[in-house]
């Protein structure tokens, strides 16, 4: 795994280059190629990786490029937001089946306040969001809660390496989603762009690394 993990890391690190040259000089760097090629080079690495494809995660990775060609080839914030959110939703479903370790109680008395703090700074994105739009952000938004919040919940019920990286990609998501919102909707500061790009790819990374090792670990519990 080290030598894949060692290219994932270096493709990654490129790909997030290019996006912080466009912040110094836009008029020459396209940073399209940061945003669409993180996906394609996650998926490589996983089937250069992983001897048992996980179906699930494949969906997500698949339904994270279709968003891809919705935002920058069809130019449609509304479809793109939709397949991000599918993505998104399929990640929560992969944590869920593969944490059945997670305490009801403590599901029960963490979610009120995780959805209330995470909700707070999108109470402030609402008066600039379109009508148009307002149904998918709204799905959007849910979506990368409740990846985030079954993350670090996994983390929190049993703590090791392995849930400590699923943590880290539900905490970058969730800094991901609320940079990405703040560039849409509130300031059009390209840092916040940049900034968002960048956990996007960090919590890609963790997820990659999340089910690499958790399937790795599943045939030698079941030999």
């Amino acid at each position: 795994m080290k030598k894949i993990a060692t290219l994932l890391v270096t493709l990654l690190v490129c790909i997030a280059c290019i996006d912080f040259l466009w912040l110094f000089f836009p008029d020459y760097v396209s940073r399209k190629y940061a945003i669409v090629l993180t996906i394609p080079v996650i998926m490589l690495c996983y089937f250069l990786y992983a001897e048992a494809k996980n179906v699930l995660y494949l969906l997500a990775l698949v339904a994270f490029m279709i968003a891809d060609y919705y935002f920058f080839i069809e130019r449609s914030l509304a479809y793109g937001t939709i397949s991000s959110g599918v993505a998104l939703s399929i990640y929560g479903v992969i944590v869920l089946k593969q944490s059945h370790y997670i305490s009801t109680r403590k599901l029960l008395i963490t979610t009120v306040p995780f959805l209330t703090i995470y909700m707070l700074p999108f109470v402030y994105f609402v008066e600039h969001i379109k009508d148009e739009i307002f149904g998918e952000i709204i799905f959007y938004s849910f979506a990368i809660a409740y990846f985030s919040f079954m993350s670090v919940m996994t983390y929190i019920s049993k703590r090791s390496i392995v849930t400590q990286t699923l943590a880290l990609a539900g905490i970058s998501t969730a800094f991901m989603g609320l940079l990405f919102g703040t560039f849409l909707f509130v300031d059009r500061n390209p840092i916040y762009a940049v900034l968002s790009n960048l956990f996007f790819i960090c919590s890609h990374y963790k997820m990659w690394q999340y089910i690499s090792i958790k399937d790795a670990i599943k045939p030698k519990k079941s030999a």
